[in-house]
């Protein structure tokens, strides 16, 4: 009678490992490479998308003394650079998320526990130093007080970080590989990046409660207006002083809007000025 009572609680037992099992073992090697593929083929298609009409209203707008077939060639450059830049990071970092997760379930399994002999005691402490260097740089500086929360043993989706500092080394050892050669697109995109985060980091102290961004008078409808009066008084002030310190291209426009040939010449009229913005 005991024996019946208790065979339903081991079968639940035993029914349970077994799907914590088939969690940890959900991901496998083949969901990684058809993660790191869809990151080649999605970055590559991106960058495509994005380039193609910015090269192309960008040349034929400044680009008015290139002849037809170099304006082509150009546009076909800049997206070509951007579409394969796009598809090699994408793949690496996804190739770097799927090592790195599989090196954090390793490290932890080696301990370093069967040392054995007095002789060896040197090579045990080189040894051990040596696994925590290297779990330092896989699992991060503080991945000691995440050992709680993150639990290497439950696999995360294919292409996904096991923890968020796999991340940032996958981004930046992708990031130094791939942007790291100075372009024009790899700056245009480094620009782009660091005014997003930027933002995104004021708006994660807010939300973090950090003063003095989770101040009310600081919230974005009230210090907007006041953004945007000093990113352009400071824009300005560069121009008219130190325009050499401006990105080319940025100078380009500004001297397109606030510099023409007719302006400050005493025998220039309304109309000649119009009929130079015409031509």
């Amino acid at each position: 009678m005991n024996n019946n009572e208790t065979a339903p609680h081991l079968i639940d037992a035993a029914t349970n490992r077994d799907s914590l099992h088939n969690i940890s073992s959900t991901t496998s090697a083949w969901d990684e490479v058809a993660a790191i593929i869809s990151g080649l083929i999605g970055g590559g298609r991106y960058g495509l998308k994005i380039r193609i009409p910015h090269a192309l209203v960008m040349t034929f707008l400044f680009g008015n003394k290139l002849p037809f077939r170099r304006k082509l060639q150009v546009i076909a450059k800049l997206a070509a650079e951007h579409s394969i830049n796009l598809a090699s990071f994408a793949c690496l970092y996804k190739f770097l998320l799927a090592s790195l997760k599989v090196l954090s379930r390793l490290i932890p399994q080696n301990d370093g526990s069967g040392d054995g002999g007095g002789a060896s005691v040197h090579s045990g402490i080189l040894r051990r130093l040596i696994k925590s260097v290297v779990s330092m740089v896989i699992n991060g500086p503080f991945s000691s007080s995440l050992k709680r929360a993150i639990n290497p043993s439950v696999s995360t989706p294919a292409g996904l970080p096991q923890q968020p500092y796999h991340a940032f080394l996958a981004g930046a050892v992708g990031g130094y590989i791939v942007w790291g050669r100075y372009s024009s697109v790899n700056y245009q995109l480094i620009l782009y990046l660091a005014s997003r985060i930027l933002v995104g980091c004021i708006k994660l102290a807010r939300e973090k409660g950090i003063r003095p961004f989770s101040w009310k008078k600081l919230e974005f409808a009230n210090s907007y207006p006041y953004g945007a009066a000093v990113i352009w008084g400071t824009v300005m002030m560069l121009f008219e002083e130190y325009p050499e310190v401006l990105h080319p291209s940025l100078r380009r426009s500004m001297d397109e809007i606030y510099r023409f040939a007719s302006f400050g010449n005493s025998s220039s009229s309304v109309s000649d000025v119009l009929a130079d913005n015409r031509r």
